[in-house]
């Protein structure tokens, strides 16, 4: 091992904080004159995805614990950006949904954030995006044993799930998630 090798292997961690960091500051900073946060961008963005989930399947979707999501869909909610399909307020069961303020902002916020990732990446050719894409993907892989059965699991639907993609040969994304007659032959060989 070299000495940058060492450095490298020490500072990951750091870099890649660093990283998330600026991230969640610019997301912060698009969405804070409306009294919001990163914390609430990444429900309001899960929510632009697919609209109308459970607070747990939200919580699944988003692979964050409940009592966060209570907290940030209760706020959400006060600034009438997300309403639920509750007929009175002691039924446990119902969707969120975003209204139509939340769905300006939600789509706004995605507008934003391409154009934010579009920048990070300038310059950088598309097939080096994808391999690095699905490098990092193969890393949270190797760090949780548990990521690929959580992801295939019939219960589960994380977004983990749609950003693990394979590129062909023209970069065009494959879903890797493969239904339960794919998924039983690939068993067989294996």
């Amino acid at each position: 091992m070299n000495n940058e090798d060492t450095y490298w292997n020490s500072f990951l961690p750091a870099f890649i904080d660093r990283m998330s960091l600026q991230m969640r500051k610019n997301m912060t900073a698009f969405v804070e004159e409306y009294g919001l946060t990163h914390a609430h961008a990444i429900y309001l963005i899960a929510l632009h995805l697919q609209d109308g989930q459970t607070m747990v399947g939200l919580s699944r979707f988003l692979d964050l614990d409940t009592a966060n999501t209570n907290r940030v869909i209760k706020v959400l909610r006060e600034k009438n950006f997300v309403y639920d399909d509750r007929a009175s307020e002691s039924n446990k069961k119902f969707r969120i949904f975003l209204t139509e303020e939340g769905k300006a902002l939600a789509g706004n916020l995605m507008d934003h954030l391409t154009e934010l990732n579009n920048s990070y990446f300038a310059n950088i050719p598309r097939e080096d995006i994808l391999n690095m894409r699905n490098t990092l993907i193969q890393v949270l892989n190797n760090m949780n044993l548990n990521i690929d059965e959580y992801m295939h699991s019939k219960l589960e639907d994380p977004f983990y799930t749609h950003l693990h993609i394979i590129p062909t040969q023209g970069y065009e994304a494959i879903p890797a998630r493969l239904d339960s007659e794919s998924r039983a032959k690939r068993a067989k060989k294996n």
